[in-house]
């Protein structure tokens, strides 16, 4: 018989194979049809709910570039901002070599640009219909090779859904319920169809009857008031806007309503993407709080589902374990130490307290908070001792909105003395700057801390330990400049207004007295909060050091097109025009950088740490920099940005405008 020769059999080899994983044929939000021989490995994202949805399924290492519009969760640390949403750099895009870029699908210059360069981009945006929402995520899923990842993350969603089905079912009365939208001095309502709508009716909420078709319907303030609303929600980016709109004089018919507009995440409520289940919850209880709390009215039962074991080496502790129990219908997280013989401890939550035998923090997800504020935590709180086996004479557990998975350990030693701080952390919320900002009731945030030590402490030297404490916790945060969630400008925070610590004195040895930080254990306990503290913030609001510039405006309440009303400003200066080239150009380090030593400065000079002679010195500074960007000299700097702006950004940020206008020929 005679033999094929080599390369035939090869090339029938060849036929025969399987496709490689990841290829796929894929149909992006366009219709637009693109084939992929393989999965690929490097991947720009200018569509923040694109890159939600990759994160979700943990792909977030094929991502080299995203878009200055995203959220900075823990995912993204380190991963470099390349542009807008609207208008990516595309020279900085394809200097980067991606196999991949994904862009919304308005930007169609960009992706004009991006085929004619030749490199594959898909238009994948959030909006549309719920549906839609899950076939992105499945089209990523299968183009990535992590469909049954994909799958889980539906499955989550889906489950959160059905439960949420069977607990409006019980609802005597839905209440109307709709988005409130707000932008360019106009109020919005969804219309039919919308996606809006359908999340609120996933939510148990009435969608308004009476409005056309379409995502955005304006109103009038007859209109909004003949909808008769039970329920308004916002993103939270929309509120000044919205609340400018009904203090207005022609809206007073309407304005007793701006009080009772809740607001959430813009990354929730704007986008069909991978939390469509959370945010449904979410949503629902905030409707629904006094229901919810019912235990009539649960349609789960209550229990420990799941655990696990957490080691925690130290001689008293008998076991450490994350249990994970159904409380009020929902996944409740609880972090608890027990210990071999009772113990004494100093707890800002619970005061000091003999023969312990347990602590813990305990984390509930946000479709709870509403039911235990209305009026459920005591029930909720006796809900989780019972849950958890424990007894409340002799356990001291802190509580947070944070996630206990994302809790962070961190040990210090020296010699035979070692502490270990466990911290979960959230400061999107409630940070705040003490003796500056006022007291009032926020969401969760909240820093929580557990120190384990390796000796004894006395009651002086456990309540010193606070001290320490809280000093290293305050560190961490001005290390990664966290701003007062109340006057984020002026301010960095000092902490949260919920935080707790709990300082274990039981351990070995005759009890320490002094703990402060000219002791050595004082220099561990502030070692372990510090590096404890900084991590749990990382890892729970993507707080790492290092955040790009956009990041650090938008925590100080900036949203950069807006900011260039100054009377020097002129036309064309908003989101399409100046203000969107004044986003690229702060993609560039060095003008990045003068504004970030802006907000140090302004920082210094808020503290009068620095005074005139500093800011005449950086606005020479400024004018230099306004030459390098027009490439011809510059004499003065225009007023184009908000007066309001404290004094350093603001001359930052006018040199960037007015470099950019002389360039343009302004």
């Amino acid at each position: 018989m005679r033999k094929l020769p080599a390369i035939a059999i090869a090339l029938i080899l060849l036929a025969w194979a399987p496709p490689a994983p990841g290829a796929a044929r894929v149909e992006d939000d366009l219709g637009r049809a693109v084939q992929f021989a393989s999965a690929p490995k490097r991947i720009v994202s200018l569509s923040p709910a694109a890159t939600e949805l990759i994160c979700a399924m943990g792909a977030q290492g094929a991502l080299i570039g995203v878009a200055t519009d995203d959220e900075y969760f823990s995912e993204l640390i380190g991963i470099p901002a390349v542009g807008t949403a609207a208008a990516g750099d595309i020279d900085r895009v394809l200097a980067l070599k991606p196999d991949l870029v994904i862009v919304e699908p308005e930007a169609s210059g960009a992706l004009a640009r991006l085929e004619a360069a030749g490199i594959r981009a898909l238009a994948l945006g959030g909006g549309g219909s719920l549906a839609r929402g899950e076939a992105r995520l499945r089209l990523l899923g299968r183009l990535l090779g992590r469909s049954n990842q994909a799958e889980k993350v539906l499955s989550d969603q889906a489950g959160l859904l059905a439960t949420l089905a069977l607990k409006t079912a019980k609802l005597e009365r839905r209440r109307t319920a709709f988005r409130l939208i707000g932008h360019g001095g106009v109020l919005y309502a969804p219309g039919i169809g919308s996606f809006q709508n359908e999340l609120a009716a996933a939510a148990g909420g009435l969608p308004p009857e009476g409005l056309p078709p379409g995502e955005r319907v304006p109103l009038t303030p007859e209109s909004l008031k003949g909808l008769k609303p039970d329920f308004l929600y916002a993103c939270a980016k929309d509120k000044a806007s919205i609340d400018k709109v009904l203090s207005a004089r022609a809206w007073r018919k309407a304005a007793h309503l701006r009080d009772r507009v809740r607001y959430f995440p813009c990354a929730l409520t704007d986008r069909a993407a991978a939390h469509v289940g959370d945010i449904a919850a979410w949503l629902s209880s905030a409707m629904y709080p006094a229901e919810y709390g019912r235990p009539e009215n649960f349609v789960r039962e209550s229990g420990i589902v799941s655990e696990r074991s957490v080691n925690l080496p130290y001689p008293h502790v008998a076991a450490a374990k994350v249990y994970y129990a159904v409380q009020s219908d929902y996944e409740q997280k609880s972090f608890v130490i027990k210990f071999k013989t009772p113990q004494t401890i100093v707890s800002t939550a619970s005061g000091a307290m003999s023969g312990v035998t347990h602590v813990g923090n305990c984390s509930s997800p946000p479709m709870v908070w509403d039911i235990q504020h209305a009026g459920g935590w005591e029930s909720d709180l006796a809900n989780r001792y019972k849950t958890l086996g424990l007894d409340e004479k002799t356990t001291s557990l802190l509580f947070t909105g944070a996630d206990v998975d994302n809790m962070v350990m961190r040990t210090a030693s020296y010699k035979d003395m070692s502490i270990t701080a466990i911290a979960t952390g959230g400061a999107e919320s409630n940070a705040v700057r003490t003796s500056k900002d006022v007291g009032a009731w926020y969401q969760p945030g909240t820093i929580n801390v557990i120190i384990v030590s390796s000796r004894a402490l006395s009651p002086a030297g456990a309540a010193k330990a606070l001290i320490v404490a809280t000093e290293a916790k305050t560190a961490a945060l001005w290390d990664l400049d966290i701003r007062s969630s109340q006057t984020p400008l002026p301010n960095p925070a000092t902490g949260t207004g919920t935080d707790e610590i709990i300082m274990i004195a039981g351990g070995a040895g005759a009890p320490i007295d002094y703990t402060g930080t000219h002791s050595k254990i004082g220099q561990l306990i502030a070692e372990a909060v510090h590096g404890a503290v900084l991590e749990a913030l990382a890892k729970g609001n993507g707080k790492s050091q290092g955040r790009n510039v956009f990041i650090r405006l938008r925590e100080r309440g900036l949203d950069l097109p807006s900011l260039l009303t100054g009377p020097e400003a002129g036309p064309g200066s908003g989101p399409e025009g100046l203000g969107e080239k004044l986003q690229e150009a702060l993609l560039d380090p060095d003008l990045a950088g003068l504004v970030e030593t802006a907000m140090a400065l302004d920082d210094a000079l808020f503290m009068r740490h620095a005074g005139e002679p500093a800011l005449k010195s950086f606005r020479d500074q400024a004018l230099r920099a306004a030459a390098a960007v027009a490439g011809a000299p510059v004499s003065r700097l225009r007023d184009a940005s908000d007066p309001k702006l404290p004094p350093a950004l603001k001359a930052a940020l006018d040199a960037v405008a007015t470099g950019l206008a002389v360039k343009e020929g302004r």
